[in-house]
């Protein structure tokens, strides 16, 4: 990659981790809290893999009320497409933990860091299931990256050989 793609991405990658910060923390700055502070960070924290997963699956599909269909659908959908660049920004920006496993490392740890972060300042819930629909997206984006990669070398040295 040469160094004015490599700019790009970066500058891409920049804009991507200031839109998820808003939209993960700054937009719901400000939102009435009801209860103690124990009481709330009690009520937004999942340890349970797959409970808030079923239950939107299952609001899916027993649901007719509108409201809540679009909020599962937003739920599962986003928390697995808000992440996707991540996990072709990271091994594309840091080229040292370009492999899948030190890629997934990284982001876990990002995704960790925003979980606990939501939980404590009560800006968003602390649930494993965003964990998991979170690193779905990453994987997702891991091959997206390789399916450029191999692309970019293919062009490459097709135009090398000619």
């Amino acid at each position: 990659m040469n160094k004015k793609s490599k700019a790009i991405i970066k500058a891409v990658f920049a804009l991507y981790a200031i839109l998820m910060l808003w939209l993960l923390f700054g937009q719901r700055i400000g939102r009435d809290l009801f209860g103690s502070y124990w009481e709330m960070l009690q009520s937004n924290i999942n340890l349970i893999p797959l409970q808030t997963i079923r239950i939107f699956i299952n609001t899916l599909s027993s649901s007719d009320y509108g409201y809540a269909l679009r909020h599962a659908i937003i739920n599962l959908a986003g928390n697995v497409v808000m992440f996707v660049p991540l996990g072709f920004f990271i091994p594309s920006v840091f080229s040292k933990n370009s492999s899948f496993f030190r890629s997934m490392i990284i982001c876990a740890s990002i995704v960790v860091s925003i979980e606990v972060v939501q939980l404590f300042t009560l800006l968003g819930s602390c649930d494993i299931d965003d964990l998991i629909l979170n690193l779905i997206g990453v994987a997702i984006g891991y091959g997206i990256y390789l399916i450029i990669l191999k692309e970019a070398r293919k062009n490459g040295k097709a135009g090398k050989n000619s």
